[in-house]
């Protein structure tokens, strides 16, 4: 074994000593011979390893203990619900935010557990006349936060692994390409050598495992129940509340105690109502979270900027890096449009429980309308969990899409009435579009070569003042209306279309911009 520093390399590190610490790492993901031809002194460098062997080894045998404990998925779920319990626990995590709401994780008392029951009874015999489905017959479910956790981990198991997976082949396939740049070696050296995008794939792993658990543990700590999201999280069927998240939000807003845990339980119940009766809704929302994840591309320039910035010895570390901030992704035209149909298809949930319970407790309950402002406020500045989900899953409630869309429930009641309404979930055809919700046309793609396209079809007439002016004075009106409908009723059909879109386009707040830019009310946390 050579003791020769590296050089230019940190002090007096040698050769074989880095190579064991990378061997040790990443285990099978660095076959034997994978180092050969690499600058190591420029990894070490810019990976900041520490100069004594005896701290590479304890390094390496964190970090392999770390990757381990993945295996083959894409989150390390094993340190991912390790965190959410202590999280949900209310234990400090090492740089992480101070937990949310009262000390612990309390078990619930027979007094609450009898307080929050009798008040869903309440809620199911006046939610029951006034929607025209079944309301849940299954008893409310009174829980802990580590209950509430172990409830709902394998549902966000199947919402964060999508997103995980294509990140993390974008995360590997940049890094093959930047080692081979660092390296000078070609894409089929470089495969001949290992698999480095293996490697940064059980980093990205450990990374999104920590962030996912500590977001986890976190919503433990303040979600009332399982649907507080507007995605089925508990058990098929089964309404349930956190008697410590109740407690916690009667004290932070000086609610009426009978009232908040009516109006609570109401609302659990018409969540857990809808995705029973409409059983697609919850693969819907699943499937439109892996079309977002789908194609994910990554910043290459931030990409470069972490990677010299990473320290690689210090496990602790590395765990405290925040993937948005580690990794820049952009989004396709494809992922926007994913990002919209998952934004409208949450509103239209919540806009529906609002409109409903609102419907079932008016009258009946005091400070109805605080209560509900409490909840709108509340999903309108989110918390670091939920910004953290938005910013990585794309679960964002938009505001002024919940208003857009509670509006729309409220016509199609006054038109159709309960039994038209509640059959808008019989399919998803059946419910409206962000540009029905709107009023207006839906901004264009903003995918460049979506553009390009568009207009490579618009055929610009040479003399465009003299056309300007012949459609002013009214030439040419029979051939747009006579000709253009194929039907010959020239009498000016699609006009109202033609305003439409007229009004759309002129409208600096149409599209989605508006969602993303609705002030203080508005809930979006993610740079688009």
């Amino acid at each position: 074994m050579t003791q020769d520093p590296i050089p230019g390399g940190p002090g007096d590190m040698d050769e074989e000593a880095l190579k064991r610490f990378l061997q040790e790492t990443f285990g099978d993901a660095l076959p034997e011979g994978a180092l050969d031809g690499l600058d190591l002194s420029a990894l070490a460098e810019q990976a900041n390893l520490p100069q004594d062997p005896a701290q590479l080894r304890a390094a390496a045998a964190q970090m392999q203990n770390m990757f381990a404990a993945q295996g083959d998925n894409p989150v390390n779920w094993d340190m991912a619900e390790d965190i959410a319990r202590r999280t949900a626990a209310g234990a400090a995590i090492p740089g992480a935010p101070e937990p949310s709401g009262s000390p612990g994780d309390p078990g619930p008392t027979n007094a609450q557990v009898e307080e929050l029951r009798q008040a869903a009874q309440v809620a199911r015999l006046w939610l029951d006349p006034v929607i025209a489905i079944d309301v849940p017959s299954a008893e409310l479910g009174v829980f802990g936060r580590g209950t509430w956790l172990h409830r709902t981990l394998p549902h966000w198991k199947t919402i964060v692994e999508p997103v995980a997976k294509y990140m993390s082949g974008a995360i590997g396939e940049a890094i093959t390409s930047q080692m081979g740049e660092l390296s000078g070696m070609d894409q089929d050296a470089m495969g001949m050598a290992g698999d480095p995008a293996a490697m940064m794939e059980r980093i990205g792993g450990t990374m999104f495992g920590v962030q996912f658990g500590h977001a986890i543990g976190s919503l433990a700590r303040e979600a009332s129940g399982t649907t507080d999201l507007s995605l089925p999280l508990g058990r098929d069927g089964e309404p349930a509340l956190v008697a410590a998240n109740v407690e916690d939000l009667i004290a932070d807003h000086s609610l009426d105690p009978g009232a908040a845990r009516i109006f609570l339980s109401a609302r659990e119940l018409a969540h857990t109502a809808l995705f029973s009766a409409a059983p697609w809704l919850g693969k819907a929302l699943f499937s439109a979270i892996e079309d977002y994840a789908r194609g994910i591309t990554l910043d290459l320039d931030a990409l470069d900027e972490m990677v010299r910035g990473l320290d690689l010895s210090d496990p602790e570390a590395l765990q405290a890096r925040r993937p948005e901030e580690m990794f820049v992704f952009t989004r396709r035209a494809a992922q926007e449009r994913a990002l919209e149909e998952l934004a409208t298809t949450l509103a239209l949930i919540e806009s529906w429980v609002d409109h409903v319970t609102t419907q079932a407790l008016q009258g009946k309950l005091p400070e109805l309308e605080a209560m509900r402002e409490v909840l709108r406020r509340r999903r309108a500045s989110g918390g670091p969990a939920e910004q953290m989900l938005a910013r990585t899953v794309g679960i964002e409630l938009r505001p002024r899409r919940v208003r857009e869309a509670l509006a729309w429930w409220d016509s199609v009641l006054a038109t159709e009435g309960e039994q038209g309404r509640e059959a808008k979930w019989e399919h998803p055809d059946l419910l409206p579009t962000t540009e029905v919700l709107s009023g207006r046309p839906q901004a264009p793609q903003s995918a460049a070569e979506d553009s390009s396209d568009a207009l490579a079809d618009v055929e610009i007439p040479t003399d465009f003042d003299a056309e300007l002016e012949r459609l002013l004075s009214g030439a040419g009106t029979e051939d747009r209306t006579g000709h253009g409908t194929g039907d010959g009723t020239g009498d000016g059909s699609g006009s109202e279309d033609e305003a439409a879109e007229e009004g759309g386009t002129g409208d600096a707040d149409s599209g989605t911009d508006d969602d993303r830019k609705d002030g203080p009310d508005d809930g979006g946390t993610g740079a688009r």
